[in-house]
């Protein structure tokens, strides 16, 4: 069986150029979930380890943001039995859209990647601040940099290897003079 690292690695979702974050560091390689998606047998494998993870714990909502997070949210909370709540980035952190409220329930928070844990943080709060309670978080992959507490319980299925993360003015790209990808 094709482990959930391999599944990533050969799935050609990881991009070599000179990227800029959204955390705001620059990076060398990319992980563009959206092109993961696009298989879904690939999808449905990372999908099905994921909610592997969380079967056994009581899950009402499952939350993700922007266009692969939402729809992991729709995919894992389709396997646990719960409903999937999505949100986007605005102008002050992440926001719910589709009119649809976090009722006070249990929440898993999903993500696609992490590098610092800054999109698991916004959702998180926007879990409690509609006082629900948030179980846990589950992300894809972490480019493995940076030790990241969430203040609660956190899976990773991938830690990708060779992955990096530089402040602009320490980025290798940048001073090469290599325009953004």
């Amino acid at each position: 069986m094709t482990s959930p690292a391999q599944l990533l690695e050969s799935s050609g979702a990881i991009r070599e150029g000179h990227f800029v974050l959204d955390s705001g560091l620059h990076s060398t390689r990319y992980f563009q979930a959206v092109d993961l998606l696009a298989d879904k047998a690939v999808s449905d494998a990372l999908f099905d380890a994921v909610a592997e993870q969380w079967v056994d714990r009581d899950i009402g909502i499952v939350l993700g943001a922007n266009e692969a997070g939402s729809v992991m949210a729709w995919s894992i909370a389709g396997r646990l039995g719960a409903e999937p709540r999505f949100a986007r980035k605005s102008s002050d952190g992440y926001r719910l859209f589709g009119g649809a409220g976090v009722p006070p329930m249990p929440v898993l928070v999903v993500d696609d990647i992490t590098t610092t844990g800054g999109t698991a943080k916004h959702l998180l709060h926007v879990v409690r601040s509609h006082g629900a309670t948030p179980v846990g978080v589950s992300v894809l992959a972490t480019k493995g940099l940076f030790e990241i507490d969430l203040g609660v319980e956190t899976h990773v299925l991938v830690t990708l290897d060779g992955m990096d993360a530089h402040n602009p003015e320490q980025c290798p790209g940048c001073e090469a003079g290599v325009p953004i990808s």
